[in-house]
């Protein structure tokens, strides 16, 4: 171990790399890509597009925020285009989450993604070809790796996608799920079997509700085990604390959480980002709310009202919408 430790350290200064080693690999070196760094507005999100058909301006603090941009099949990929066009124009950053590794959700209620491996290649391979050559933040497969349905199969096609999208000059953050999930050795483990040495770093907290201090302390740990990486935690909807049996559906009360910032003064926090979209409902907790991935502007109007750092006018004024909310 020490040998390959030495030969790793040595084969990095001698290419100029300083990616750093851990564990005897060697890992890229990072880029750093949201250090001064725009975020996108997308004026194409859900929020967005349901505040303008309802002239709803009391979904602002949402629709005017950057987030993520989600692609979950090739569908998504036909809409595209413009997003990009944006970006290159504001000269901004834009983030994209790809979902759809075959088996996506373990058979569960968030179940799809590609028929096998050979259909997601090929969807990557599109979805480097939309991309070109804006370069862009790829948040890949949220829960993948720290799912229980995990294996060698799923790592290779994912250490295949991220080299994939790395080689295309794009800036990868595999998912390691979230703190209250699996322990930082458990996920490091996994995340070195997924190319994370290929990665910018990993992603934290995704459609999740736990606190941004948890999930520093956690993405820390685990950091440490892959080469220093860094990471992005999702805020979308971490303002108020975490429910305490950590349901994953629909969750009352939530919060918005701090708005995204590439300047988060968290070592090892590359960004804080909103990575779900705001108001997409997780699925309904039995109750009749929509089905996961539909935005919900009742959903979003409740993230609004308890975001603890908005102003206290727009809480009110989202408090205070009234019908349409479907």
């Amino acid at each position: 171990m020490r040998s390959a430790l030495l030969a790793c350290t040595l084969a990095a200064v001698l290419l100029g790399t300083l990616g750093g080693c851990a564990g005897g690999e060697e890992y890229a070196p990072l880029r750093h890509p949201f250090r001064g760094a725009t975020l996108l507005v997308d004026t194409d999100s859900p929020a967005a597009r349901w505040r303008d058909d309802h002239d709803a301006a009391w979904l602002d603090p949402i629709a005017d925020t950057p987030q993520a941009r989600w692609l979950t099949g090739p569908d998504d990929l036909t809409d595209l285009a413009p997003v990009l066009a944006t970006a290159r124009r504001r000269k901004a950053l834009p983030v994209v989450v790809i979902y759809h590794i075959p088996n996506r959700d373990c058979a569960g209620p968030s179940g799809g993604g590609a028929a096998d491996g050979d259909a997601y290649t090929e969807f990557i391979a599109q979805t480097v070809r939309r991309l070109g050559d804006t370069r862009t933040a790829v948040i890949l497969e949220p829960d993948a790796v720290a799912a229980e349905c995990f294996d060698d199969a799923r790592a290779d096609l994912l250490a295949d996608t991220t080299r994939t999208l790395a080689d295309a000059g794009h800036h990868v953050y595999l998912d390691a799920g979230h703190s209250r999930w699996r322990g930082p050795k458990e996920i490091a483990e996994r995340l070195r079997r997924s190319g994370i040495t290929r990665a910018e770093g990993f992603s934290v907290n995704v459609s999740n509700r736990q606190s941004t201090a948890d999930s520093h302390r956690w993405g820390l740990a685990v950091s440490r085990l892959v080469g220093d990486r860094e990471m992005v935690i999702d805020t979308s909807r971490n303002g108020l604390p975490a429910p305490p049996d950590d349901q994953w559906c629909n969750s009352t009360p939530e919060g918005l959480g701090a708005p995204p910032t590439t300047d988060p003064g968290l070592e090892r926090v590359a960004a804080l980002l909103w990575i779900k979209s705001p108001g997409e409902s997780d699925g309904p907790c039995g109750r009749a709310e929509p089905a996961a991935g539909v935005f919900s502007p009742a959903r979003a109007r409740a993230l609004i009202s308890a975001a603890p750092w908005l102003p206290a006018a727009a809480r009110q004024a989202a408090a205070g919408a009234r019908a349409p909310l479907s």
